[in-house]
Formats: structure tokens, sequence, C-alpha cells
């Protein structure tokens, strides 16, 4: 049997952040990306969907000030992460987050990958300013998506 998620290959890129602790949006993350970064991310997850557990590990750039300056929400923390490990378990019912040194490791199950994917795609076009819910629990933070700025070659209003 043909393992697609193993034949799967990065492009672009995708980008993630968060805000220091005296920020109103620390505990939040949040993404950017390249539309080929974008397409690229989308593509694992759907290999990924309705199969076994699984993982892939993305490389993760810096994030420029221009990109994490988008949201206008001040500085980002400042966090050098170089990898982000995509973990998908069929039955996990949340979205969420770990911290691991320089790798970040984002756990994903059936349930909330459709509202993740549709991110992505809204992101490619030129979209942001919105978040998903990661849990049922109202009191989880959201994940936050924004547009990539005008300055990386695409502008807000791409593809309306």
């Amino acid at each position: 049997m043909r393992d697609w998620v193993s034949e799967w290959r990065q492009e672009g890129e995708i980008f993630v952040w968060r805000y220091p602790k005296d920020n109103r949006h620390a505990g939040e993350w949040h993404f950017s990306g390249d539309p080929a970064g974008c397409r690229s991310f989308r593509n694992l997850i759907d290999r990924m969907a309705g199969g076994e557990a699984c993982h892939r590990t993305l490389r993760i750039p810096d994030v420029a000030p221009a990109i994490s300056g988008v949201p206008g929400f001040g500085k980002s923390k400042g966090d050098r992460f170089t990898v982000l490990r995509v973990v998908f378990q069929p039955d996990a019912t949340d979205l969420s987050m770990e911290v691991e040194g320089e790798r970040l490791t984002l756990t994903l199950g059936n349930r909330r990958i459709a509202a993740l994917r549709a991110a992505f795609t809204e992101v490619e076009v030129g979209m942001g300013d919105f978040g998903i819910a990661t849990s049922d629990d109202r009191k989880a933070k959201g994940w936050w998506f924004w547009w990539m700025p005008s300055s990386f070659g695409l502008n807000r209003y791409q593809g309306q």
C-alpha cells in the first residue's frame, strides 16, 4: 500500500509565532504563509485526514517583523522555532501546540482538520485577521491567521 504521507514534500513557507506575556494576545498562536506553503500544508493534512496516526516535520523560518507586525499587536515574543512536527491522531478532538525547545508539535485529529485546512486556504489567497477554535472549551485560546504583508509580494486583498 502506498504511503502518501511519507511521500509528501514541503514547498513554500509557513510562519508561526506568538506574543510576550505582557501582550493581551499572549498564549495565542499566530500563523501566516506564502501561497506555496499554505498549499503544501493543506496537501499534507489532506493526506493525513481519515488515515491512521502519523506525523511529518516541516521547516519553519524565523518570522520577520514585517510578518508578525501585520496584526499590529506589537513585537512578537521572538521565539526561534526551526521545525513544526505535525502529528495526526485520528481521535484527537482539539488542536494543540507544544513547544519543545526549537521544535513545535502541532497535534490534530479528524474533528478539527477541516477548520485548519480552511484557514490555510484563506491565507493562501491573501485573506487574514480571523481565528479558529482549537477546542469546544470556550476558554481555550484560538489560533489566528494573517495575510502576508505586501513587502513579501502579496497584499491583503489578493484573491478577493
